[in-house]
């Protein structure tokens, strides 16, 4: 019995954590919107075309919380990976930096807004003047634009661009790029009707401590 309830106390604590990952599909780009570039004299230039769109998606170590209202997710993002039909960014490339997420969510924590900054380096090192790739989420996408100023992001630790500017060898969509999409969320724990609230994780680890010792005394009358 004591092994089962071991179990089951592991259970409980993983509970209290469970990952959760947001896509996000737009719509194609309106052709009004590209702007491609005339002259390729410099970096990694690269056109535009309607068929493309922003897509991707992150994920969190939690849910995301109710209410909230231009809240900063940055740090409560674990992974993220994200196209502008051009480019990729990746979590996993050391030229690609997350900058900014903020989210709205209504009261059972849907989306009702994420806006997400990236940027991505095409080389280093990461000085003025070097070519870079930008992409705000659902507004607009800088292709092979060339960087104005150089800072330095923390807590991640990344160089972020501070300007970027538009010339011949690059391509854009925007200002009004018709990319409103939709967000489809996975891996949310299961709620059943009318469910009591969930415990939090100290509350599920004294929950986890007062089984183990009901089934260590109910071992002990059992030997007595």
């Amino acid at each position: 019995m004591k092994k089962y309830l071991v179990f089951l106390a592991a259970a409980l604590l993983q509970a209290g954590a469970w990952a959760v990952t947001y896509t996000y599909v737009g719509s194609t780009y309106a052709p009004s919107a590209i702007t491609d570039y005339t002259n390729c004299t410099i970096g990694t230039c690269g056109n535009f075309t309607a068929a493309m769109s922003q897509s991707g998606s992150f994920t969190t170590a939690a849910p995301l919380p109710a209410n909230l209202s231009n809240a900063d997710i940055a740090s409560l993002i674990t992974s993220f990976s994200f196209s502008d039909g051009l480019t990729q960014y990746n979590n996993s490339d050391p030229e690609t930096t997350l900058y900014s997420g903020q989210a709205y969510t209504d009261a059972s924590g849907g989306v009702l807004e994420i806006n997400l900054t990236f940027f991505h380096w095409q080389a280093s090192p990461h000085v003025i003047g070097s070519r870079i790739d930008t992409m705000v989420l659902r507004q607009g996408v800088r292709k092979n634009g060339h960087c104005q100023g150089v800072v330095f992001q923390t807590p991640s630790g990344q160089d972020v661009c501070s300007g970027v500017a538009f010339d011949a060898s690059s391509s854009a969509i925007g200002p009004n790029p018709s990319t409103i999409g939709s967000w489809t969320v996975t891996g949310l724990p299961p709620v059943a009707p009318n469910a009591v609230p969930t415990l939090g994780e100290w509350g599920l680890l004294l929950l986890a401590f007062l089984m183990l010792g009901a089934g260590w005394m109910a071992v002990g009358r059992q030997r007595m």
